[in-house]
């Protein structure tokens, strides 16, 4: 009802100004920062709790015990610093945008784009539905500042090992951006798309298949932060929209308490 749904959006401004605090802002994330964006389809923190649950899920960084007749004291010290070095590894980023979050991951170990594939393909072989709130799940490679030239040096980092060689291949370019008018849509594509064929050094390998491409570019914008990613199967995985891609799975959801922030 209109009454229940008010009331959780009451519910969710107040725990967003409350989980901010503390937070990393877009402000000071350093270039080439990789993470994940993820967007909501209703309740912020129900998505940040989902988010967290596959990363935990598909990431092998559990505590093990190393015996049965382990000291308590020790194996409680070792949880402790576990969950220290997680909340490490993967800092949300308060982008200001109500449904939309970047979780930053500090953990060099971790490929972001695998790591995301991973979990669609998983869910999709399994046919399990294990979200409510989450929506879409985009890896991010790389971010740079929301400008032409830094946005052309970060693409050609980004796919040259993938791109320049003499291996046909697709590619798309999925573009948006949310509070920025600095740079126009078509001025992005275009200079991404030149670095994908190298100018015309590739223009014959590398070729654009918008309706379902080997490989899609994605690019977002939040205010003055490019978050870039390439990933596969952009068709497959229903455009990483995990909603989309599990709407028709039994729900394997298993009831939580809310996580602390």
């Amino acid at each position: 009802s209109s009454g229940i749904n008010a009331e959780y959006g009451v519910q969710n401004k107040k725990r967003q100004k409350k989980q901010a605090r503390g937070r990393l802002s877009l402000d000071t994330l350093k270039s080439s920062t990789k993470g994940i964006i993820a967007t909501a389809n209703f309740l912020d923190y129900g998505c940040r709790r989902e988010v967290f649950s596959l990363l935990d899920d598909f990431t092998d960084k559990k505590v093990e015990k190393d015996s049965e007749s382990q000291d308590v004291d020790d194996e409680i010290a070792k949880e402790i610093a576990e969950l220290k070095a997680e909340k490490k590894r993967f800092q949300i980023v308060d982008t200001t945008l109500n449904n939309m979050m970047f979780i930053a991951v500090f953990d060099d170990t971790i490929e972001v784009c695998q790591l995301v594939h991973n979990i669609l393909s998983n869910l999709r072989e399994k046919k399990e539905r294990k979200t409510r709130f989450l929506q879409r799940i985009i890896p991010v490679s790389n971010t740079c500042y929301a400008s032409v030239e830094d946005i052309k040096k970060t693409a050609l980092e980004m796919i040259k090992d993938t791109f320049y060689n003499k291996t046909p291949k697709t590619f798309g370019i999925i573009f948006k951006s949310r509070n920025n008018s600095s740079v126009s849509r078509d001025e992005v594509i275009k200079i991404v798309a030149t670095v994908a064929t190298d100018g015309d050094t590739y223009s014959e390998f590398n070729k654009v298949n918008l309706d379902n491409p080997e490989y899609a570019i994605i690019i977002n914008i939040v205010k003055t932060i490019t978050f870039m990613g390439v990933v596969k199967d952009f068709k497959l995985l229903c455009r990483y929209n995990v909603d989309e891609l599990t709407k028709n799975y039994a729900a394997s959801i298993k009831p939580q308490n809310e996580a602390a922030d």
